[in-house]
């Protein structure tokens, strides 16, 4: 036999052995050890894309801009045990194009858009909630704080939050309550501005709110907000507290009754480019009405929102009402000519008399249109314009939509000394929005 065919039978008897060894190992290590333990999560993911590209023709000197914006979000909520959650949410926001041009500032945004830790317990009928981390609030309508849904980045808070309902499922359609501190701006020493001095005061927000009745349907609602520490325009060491109550109510003939009151009081400096600050007190206020009547499937609706104004804001009374983190967009008219009412209108206070009118023609479209008619609250001249909107919601699959809209502001004469032009002029803007989530 030659040495290869000799080396078969050493090769047998040596994975024989071998086998005969390890079986044993094998079934003792088996029998001594458990399996691995699997880890199964519940998760549930979302994702958002959305495409608004807008057409602006502000007029005069200024000409017309077409732009894109995208925004896109992916979310992770991951439940390990009962009663706890955890939610992450990525946003990516930009500005199509500006990456190419490289003279000009990139406009994109990456960041953490929502990513908080969320527990759950039952305690006497109620369920009891804390959710902490960074995360969207938007209470009631959103008057006063808001998601800012139509932004291409949104408004998040960075703190911690605490909700009271009723158990079961249409428990928060009944009552709810929820009271939340947040930090917007933190100055300590550690994170904030490197100074030696004393460090400017954290801006701090903190917020109630409790509700009775679904939302749409007769109920109520009340919002009380303490802004401290706050800085904008012109203003610091702001320290404002808000009170505002809402009331909905069914009347006969299909008709339905808003009506919204809020009062603003604190204290604040009045800081000028030149010389010293002023000491000021808070006082202002809001009030609002909304009378619908249903009309077959859709709905048509008048209604007038006051906010006060300040004919001298740089004394020791301050009374333009702030609308604080608010969601303007619904109310103002869609071109966003008011954008925030107070600045806007560079305090002198805002009346906004509208109708809307909303119609579905088809199980895929919904069109809706609204006519406002602005005026200053104070001052010699206050015509301020009106704006018409129109715009086309057209559902094309489940989670996609495309809206069309187009909006037209005609100055008064009182736009032009707030810086929204001349009398008579004419703001056009147009916008196509295509959204797809899950």
């Amino acid at each position: 036999m030659s040495p290869r065919d000799r080396s078969i039978p050493r090769s047998l008897v040596i994975a024989a052995l071998t086998l005969g060894v390890a079986a044993p190992m094998s079934a003792q290590s088996t029998a001594t050890t458990p399996p691995a333990t699997v880890l199964s999560l519940p998760v549930t993911v979302s994702g958002e894309i959305r495409s608004r590209t807008e057409w602006d023709a502000p007029g005069g000197a200024t000409s017309a801009d077409v732009f894109t914006l995208l925004r896109s979000r992916f979310g992770v909520r991951v439940d390990p045990a009962r009663g706890l959650s955890v939610m992450l949410q990525l946003q990516d926001s930009r500005v199509l194009g500006t990456e190419a041009n490289r003279t000009s500032t990139p406009m994109d945004v990456f960041d953490l858009h929502q990513g908080y830790l969320h527990l759950v317990t039952p305690w006497h009928g109620t369920e009891v909630a804390l959710r902490a981390g960074r995360q969207e609030i938007a209470l009631g309508n959103e008057r006063l704080v808001g998601a800012v849904n139509w932004s291409n980045t949104g408004r998040t808070f960075d703190g911690a939050r605490v909700f009271l309902a009723p158990t079961g499922v249409a428990g928060i359609d009944r009552w709810s309550a929820t009271a939340f501190a947040v930090v917007m701006e933190e100055n300590g020493r550690r994170f904030g501005a490197a100074t030696t001095a004393a460090p400017t005061p954290d801006h701090l927000v903190l917020g109630a709110y409790a509700s009775r009745g679904a939302a749409g349907k007769p109920g109520a609602d009340v919002t009380v907000l303490y802004d401290g520490g706050a800085r904008y325009r012109s203003y610091a060491g702001a320290h404002r507290t808000t009170a505002d109550a809402r009331v909905r109510a069914a009347l006969p003939l299909a008709f339905r009754v808003e009506l919204e009151g809020a009062l603003q009081t604190g204290a604040q400096s009045f800081v000028p480019t030149t010389g010293s600050p002023t000491s000021q007190s808070v006082r202002a206020w809001l009030a609002a009405a909304r009378l619908t009547h249903a009309i077959g499937r859709g709905a048509a609706t008048a209604g007038v929102d006051m906010l006060s104004g300040d004919d001298s804001p740089t004394d020791a009374r301050y009374s333009a009402f702030g609308t604080m983190f608010g969601t303007n967009h619904p109310y103002y008219g869609l071109l966003d000519v008011i954008g925030d009412p107070a600045a806007t209108t560079k305090e002198h206070g805002l009346r906004d008399l509208f109708l809307q009118a909303a119609h579905p023609v088809a199980s895929w479209l919904a069109p809706r249109a609204e006519l406002h008619r602005f005026t200053l609250a104070t001052g010699t001249e206050r015509r301020l314009g009106s704006e018409v909107d129109v715009v086309a919601p057209i559902r094309l699959a489940s989670g996609t939509t495309l809206e069309l809209g187009y909006a037209l502001f005609r100055a008064g004469p009182g736009a032009q000394s707030v810086g929204l032009g001349p009398d008579r002029s004419y703001r056009k803007w147009g916008y196509a929005q295509l959204r797809a989530g899950f």
